[in-house]
């Protein structure tokens, strides 16, 4: 990556950048509320492409450099005339050290949610670690999410609270009366917006790397748009059928980090009787009987305050709560969370859940406005994907449903209103033979280690790399801890070679948090 040092002048090339994606995505918005008021000009043509330099702070002080944008796409490219909408691109140069045939790698990121690059590249050694690595590689594409963040429209939902259903429905109503498609927003869509990226770009072929919802995203990539995918590295697996999560499988993954706890020296003498779970499952059988009363000091007032615990709200407590298992530094805590509440100790609880409060009514009135709200994207991306009749009725039988709940309450009260499903036919049938590395950690708690199991035979022409202790961010931490898994995923994205992968790999003993310490 070539770096410019910094001047008086090191905002400009952002700013103009910024500048003229702004007033690019008010002539979109202009067309997008046609049903309100006459757009002040044409809408871009779809495949028009604006793209500007921009610069950022590297970790040393010094300036990295990319190229910035907007590709405009039909927002439902089954409508003849469609209107469009934008896709934010940031593409940064391959190294010199890259070789001259190298493919690009378009990076897909998760949620669906992704809100930008701008915010990541703020972040010290987010460059340095997630995309330098990559541009010796080849260029590195990263594609926005239509209708989420900086790709415009950003179909911004007015809440994220009250009934799903309801929220849902008053979202869709919106969007749909300011002349927005969104029976456009599928991942099918989606699919086809990476490979107009790519020509757009001049590339006739790209290795995608993709994780969680980029994995869902980077195989219908590979569904619909064969021919532009040389290979693919992906992690996180989240299938056609995958959307809803399968709560067994779920549980699987944390009872896999628990008979790790369970067994730990640091940990002797601290576990309850028959490990975590059980001594967790304990837990749940007494608030069937009655709440659990907690008393701590609220940080705003000083004074305490007594709290109550119901059943629907320890159960997920089980996912942590002084830190969230998604990933391993949450983790750190977990073993602490669950021996207290076996003790009949909802205090560290209760100090957890008034922190946050505070927090959240300290935060800035803008940030307020913005915290975790959906988006009308969000919705008919995961809804459109849906869940197959048969994978429903093997949800609402799982017998981990009493421990960890239903997994799949929120969509199924949420996604009534979207009229959103593609049908049993998405969700079923895909096969490939582009090779692929799968990446999955089996402690991941947001898409499940057996989700890779099972999709593994999809791939004739894949592999699958365990991460052992490995959670959500399984490619990053086997990345970071293992060299030479380094160097064998990097052969595989030169050459497509699978058989430099190994089977596992294996990460370091947490060093679990000691119980009886605040949180």
């Amino acid at each position: 990556m070539k770096r410019l040092h910094g001047d008086s002048r090191k905002w400009s090339y952002s700013a103009v950048a910024r500048s003229v994606a702004s007033l690019v995505a008010l002539v979109l918005m202009a067309s997008a509320v046609a049903a309100t008021s006459d757009p002040v000009a044409p809408a871009p043509t779809p495949g028009s492409l604006f793209l500007m330099p921009e610069r950022f702070f590297l970790e040393d002080g010094s300036l990295g450099t990319a190229q910035r944008g907007l590709l405009f796409v039909p927002q439902n490219r089954s409508v003849p005339e469609s209107d469009v909408l934008s896709v934010e691109i940031y593409r940064f140069a391959a190294t010199e050290e890259a070789a001259s045939a190298a493919l690009p790698i378009f990076v897909l990121h998760g949620g669906p949610g992704f809100t930008g690059l701008e915010p990541r590249l703020e972040d010290p050694g987010f460059f340095e670690s997630r995309i330098e690595p990559l541009t010796r590689l080849g260029d590195v594409v990263v594609v926005g999410q239509r209708g989420i963040g900086t790709s415009r429209p950003s179909t911004v939902c007015a809440s994220s609270g009250g009934a799903p259903a309801a929220m849902g429905q008053a979202c869709k109503e919106y969007w749909s009366k300011a002349g927005v498609d969104l029976q456009g927003f599928t991942v099918i869509e989606a699919a086809a917006d990476v490979r107009d990226v790519a020509k757009a770009l001049g590339y006739q072929q790209i290795v995608i790397q993709g994780g969680s919802f980029g994995s869902h995203w980077g195989m219908a990539v590979m569904r619909y748009h064969p021919e532009i995918v040389a290979r693919a590295v992906l992690t996180g697996m989240e299938g056609s059928d995958h959307t809803y999560d399968m709560p067994s499988w779920v549980l699987n993954s944390i009872r896999r980090m628990a008979k790790a706890a369970d067994s730990s020296e640091r940990l002797r003498g601290h576990i309850p009787e028959g490990g975590l779970i059980a001594s967790f499952e304990r837990v749940l059988d007494e608030l069937r009987k009655r709440p659990a009363t907690a008393t701590a000091t609220d940080p705003e007032t000083g004074a305490d305050t007594e709290m109550k615990f119901f059943l629907p709200q320890v159960r997920e407590m089980l996912f942590g709560y002084s830190g969230r298992i998604s990933s391993r530094s949450g983790m750190v805590s977990w073993p602490a969370d669950i021996i207290a509440l076996a003790q009949g100790d909802f205090s560290r609880a209760a100090r957890v859940r008034l922190e946050r409060r505070a927090r959240s009514r300290s935060a800035s009135e803008e940030t307020r406005s913005t915290m975790g709200l959906r988006t009308a994207s969000f919705f008919m991306l995961d809804c459109g994907s849906g869940i197959s009749e048969a994978r429903l009725k093997t949800l609402d039988e799982d017998p981990a449903i009493p421990v960890i709940g239903n997994l799949g309450f929120f969509y199924k009260a949420a996604c009534v209103a979207w009229d959103a499903d593609l049908g049993e036919e998405f969700r079923s049938g895909f096969v490939t033979d582009i090779p692929t590395a799968i990446v999955h950690g089996n402690w991941d708690t947001s898409t499940p280690y057996e989700n890779a199991l099972e999709l593994l035979p999809s791939f004739s022409n894949g592999k699958l790399v365990t991460v052992d202790g490995g959670s959500h961010g399984a490619l990053a931490e086997a990345l970071q801890e293992s060299e030479s898994f380094r160097d064998a995923l990097d052969d595989f994205i030169r050459t497509g070679d699978l058989s430099g992968l190994p089977e596992t790999v294996v990460l370091p003993e947490i060093e679990w948090e000691l119980p009886g310490g605040k949180p």
